[in-house]
């Protein structure tokens, strides 16, 4: 089995920075997508030459900030300010109403991978702010551009959780199902078999309960999707066009949980291999 731990959000604040850089030393993360238009981005694009072998995939962002485009050419996206919504809700229901252009989403998100390669990024795969790109219509877009700028991988955010299951997990997870299901699938790029890490996340983002979910779906590649943060008191707040701190809740309970010794001893275990995006072939699934 091939795991492949990810964080979300490098570029947003340098607490997931410092996250990302310490959990990678210690061998558990390995791999992180970014926030092209991301507050930290300067600082962040630095650990692909300090951790040569983390992975470093697209956080598609459609939700925070201000947009790689020019807001004129994209008007469908952004307010009156010119910046991205900032809100999920009022995202969804203006997407779903049709007053949103799929030529803005596709222009936007191809200003965001260009702007990454301009920087240097060796990509390894694709996956967006929230699962946007799950939305339907916007999966097969996703793996569009991805077959475009030749990105190998694309997040199918793809949760099993069982019919007994009632909490928040369990209704984003199902959400997300019910969107790929309005979506046309596709061989190229590759997809991991699954993700953990949507219905279980914060405290409860512990190696037994992984643990339990391969056991029963045993899958031959799968992503954790996680979020920690590593906070310093000198750290400033965001800039005021990226909005509050959604995830601050999550970073320390997720840091904590994969700082913990029990992941390396699970992963040996299972004879499972931590693994970025980028040593996968997407053709076998097994390493290159």
């Amino acid at each position: 089995m091939l795991v492949v731990i990810n964080v979300d959000d490098l570029g947003l604040h340098p607490a997931v920075r410092r996250a990302v850089e310490k959990l990678h030393n210690a061998g558990v993360v390995t791999s992180s997508t970014v926030l092209a238009n991301g507050p930290d981005l300067g600082e962040a694009l630095l650990l692909q030459e300090r951790c040569p072998e983390l992975g470093l995939g697209v956080h598609m962002n459609l939700l925070r900030g201000r947009p790689i485009s020019n807001p004129q050419d994209i008007d469908s996206l952004v307010d009156e300010d010119g910046l991205l919504l900032g809100n999920y809700s009022s995202l969804l229901l203006k997407y779903l109403s049709g007053r949103v252009s799929m030529k803005h989403i596709e222009a936007e998100w191809s200003a965001q991978i260009e702007y990454l390669l301009d920087h240097k990024v060796r990509i390894t795969h694709l996956d967006s702010e929230k699962h946007i790109h799950a939305w339907p219509g916007l999966f097969s877009l996703a793996g569009r551009l991805a077959r475009k700028y030749g990105v190998s991988w694309v997040r199918k955010p793809f949760e099993h959780t069982p019919l007994s299951r009632f909490d928040k997990g369990m209704l984003r997870t199902r959400f997300l199902q019910v969107c790929l299901a309005g979506n046309k699938s596709f061989e190229i790029p590759a997809k991991a078999d699954s993700v953990w890490g949507i219905g279980d996340q914060g405290n409860r983002l512990n190696p037994d309960l992984f643990a339990g979910y391969i056991k029963k779906y045993t899958p031959k590649v799968i992503e954790i999707v996680c979020h920690p943060g590593y906070e310093d008191p000198g750290d400033g707040p965001l800039p005021a066009e990226f909005g509050p701190l959604r995830v601050r809740g999550q970073w320390k309970a997720e840091f904590d949980a994969l700082e913990g010794k029990g992941w390396l001893d699970l992963f040996q275990k299972i004879g499972a291999t931590p693994v970025n995006y980028g040593r996968i072939d997407p053709r076998t699934g097994e390493l290159k």
